[in-house]
């Protein structure tokens, strides 16, 4: 069985102007996002025609209209594990973009036991109690390259707050809004084979991005793995 998110405490679910959001990027409506196309930048440059992309954490699968803009012939997938935002990929994406309705994965990242030639990562794990368990189980179905996103700098705080960003009723809900240790997580991702490059965030500048009143320092490691036959 799968591992969904329990209503109770998922913020995901519980935020009716984020949702209404991610329904107009699915039918675009709303402006591109800056990391969107960054990301889509970069795969572009590494990827060949046919690979697999797996987009963790993919809300409603908007990232593939980046990736199409720009001629990235990828077999995409996502993988969410709140219902509401595979029912939305499902619902506004699929005849959109032509792509088949199992290719939105309801589940946990920490399930994750499928190979992906590419998978992208951004704005998840700092959402996460840690990065650990999630970030292994993507390096370890990754077989070519992985690319990140998520709030890193020179140590680990851990916040665990409410949000006030909420529905009215639902702003008693925790969310983890975490930083952790850059040279921690690179020297984590090389353990498990991989070349780690950092790239600059293009909408932060690797600055100080303020997110539901929260300091974010977004940055992007692309890795890459050192045995191209890998991915267990």
């Amino acid at each position: 069985m799968p591992t969904t998110a329990n209503p109770l405490w998922n913020p995901w679910c519980s935020d009716a102007r984020t949702l209404e959001l991610y329904r107009k990027r699915c039918r675009r409506e709303a402006d591109e996002m800056t990391c969107a196309a960054q990301a889509a930048g970069i795969f572009g440059k590494l990827c060949k025609p046919g690979e697999t992309l797996l987009d963790a954490g993919c809300g409603g699968g908007y990232y593939w209209w980046s990736l199409a803009n720009r001629g990235v012939k990828v077999e995409y997938s996502g993988l969410d594990y709140t219902p509401e935002m595979i029912e939305l990929a499902r619902a506004e994406m699929c005849q959109r973009a032509h792509l088949p309705a199992e290719r939105f994965i309801l589940d946990a990242i920490e399930n994750l036991d499928r190979p992906f030639d590419n998978i992208l990562c951004f704005n998840v794990l700092t959402n996460n109690p840690h990065y650990a368990l999630p970030l292994e189980r993507l390096l370890a179905c990754a077989k070519k390259r992985i690319l990140i996103r998520e709030s890193m700098g020179d140590e680990l705080i851990v916040r665990y707050t409410p949000d006030p960003y909420l529905d009215e009723d639902k702003r008693h809900i925790r969310v983890y809004h975490n930083q952790y240790p850059l040279a921690e997580v690179k020297a984590f991702m090389e353990e498990n084979g991989f070349a780690v490059t950092s790239i600059v965030d293009e909408r932060s500048k690797d600055g100080v991005e303020m997110v539901v009143d929260i300091p974010h320092r977004w940055r992007i490691l692309l890795g890459e793995r050192k045995n191209t036959k890998g991915g267990r």
